[in-house]
């Protein structure tokens, strides 16, 4: 299964276009951790219709109410939790994102909110920010899951002159 992870679009989408124009084509799932998804869930359920899109609210969302906060997913044997990471204080550090994850039962947590690309393990629980995807930046990663458990994160930066 390959998944496109995006977040923090702000409401600009050039960033996203260029990550999805590249890597969201064959993209069986697409994701976005929040900071964005009103316009953003509308784009790209019109746009990439061959994947299943999931949109989590961010702390700079205006109509939080519209999307959940945290999303639980069980894909390939694993059970991930997607969140923007606000309600969590990932900006002061990603104990408080593991420790949900663990009470929760997931091995993975997608997540936003600092805008930095992260692809970290604690305890167990791998924590994964695909970054930034606004107008200057297309920060975005793809995760590769597999029927046995594998999983490959690459976390991929576009030029905005690609």
């Amino acid at each position: 299964m390959k998944i496109l992870l995006l977040s923090d679009t702000h409401g600009n989408h050039t960033g996203m276009q260029r990550a999805v124009d590249r890597f969201g084509v064959n993209a069986d799932l697409i994701v976005h951790c929040g900071d964005g998804p009103r316009g953003e869930a509308m784009w790209l359920r019109e746009n990439c219709r061959n994947s299943t899109v999931v949109c989590v609210s961010g702390n700079c969302d205006v109509l939080r109410n519209e999307f959940k906060e945290i999303e639980f997913l069980e894909l390939c044997g694993h059970k991930i939790m997607v969140t923007h990471g606000h309600l969590f204080s990932a900006k002061s550090g990603l104990e408080r994102l593991f420790y949900k994850a663990s009470e929760e039962g997931a091995d993975m947590v997608f997540f936003g909110h600092t805008h930095n690309q992260t692809d970290v393990t604690i305890g167990g629980v791998r924590l994964i920010n695909p970054g930034s995807a606004g107008k200057y930046t297309s920060a975005c990663a793809v995760v590769e899951l597999d029927d046995k458990g594998n999983v490959l994160v690459n976390m991929l930066n576009i030029s905005q002159n690609r």
